[in-house]
């Protein structure tokens, strides 16, 4: 099991035992589950992405109530694919550049951004062309209507390391059936 998977498995116990009614995790992303995603976005999948997805291809929540990290819950493959294709259609052409050096390359939002997170509009992405300083594969919070702050970490793998540190030193709160987080707001 390599890092990635580990800090999602550490998280993953964390969440199953502070809100034993979350929406349950689902089986990890097969092969074929990763390639369509990458075909469908357009995009060439971070390791760590690739590894957390294969330990859990996200969160049977239909109704998309009340996630578990800031009300967000993890993302379906098919639901990371349509919040991509929707937001690309939707609002790419209001997006500027962004003057370097900055995080991030673009504003509003770039076809390299891929959401992994998401409730009502709202998404933790990983920024797949970061500006001059950012890193690739940082993960970034947009809010519905975005106004980008710092990347809430430099990796995939150092978010889920950051938010399951967060719970456990008692930086979150439970509300209704989510842990609120405003560290990762």
């Amino acid at each position: 099991m390599n890092h990635t998977a580990r800090q999602f498995a550490r998280l993953r116990g964390i969440i199953e035992r502070l809100l034993p009614d979350t929406a349950p995790f689902l089986p990890g992303a097969t092969d074929h589950d990763l390639d369509r995603l990458a075909t469908k976005t357009g995009l060439t999948l971070p390791v760590d992405l690739c590894a957390l997805l294969r330990a859990s291809a996200g969160q049977d929540d239909p109704d998309q109530l009340y996630g578990p990290l800031n009300f967000h819950h993890f993302l379906t493959i098919d639901e990371m694919i349509g919040m991509h294709r929707m937001l690309t259609d939707a609002v790419s052409d209001m997006a500027t550049p962004v003057e370097q050096p900055a995080y991030y390359r673009w504003t509003v939002w770039s076809e390299k951004w891929l959401p992994f997170l998401a409730f009502e509009g709202d998404c933790y992405f990983v920024d797949l062309d970061p500006g001059e300083r950012g890193t690739s594969g940082q993960v970034a919070f947009r809010a519905n209507v975005p106004v980008l702050d710092k990347p809430k970490a430099p990796s995939l793998t150092a978010f889920l390391t950051r938010v399951a540190d967060l719970i456990e030193t008692g930086h979150a709160t439970t509300e209704e059936s989510t842990l609120v987080l405003l560290d990762l707001c």
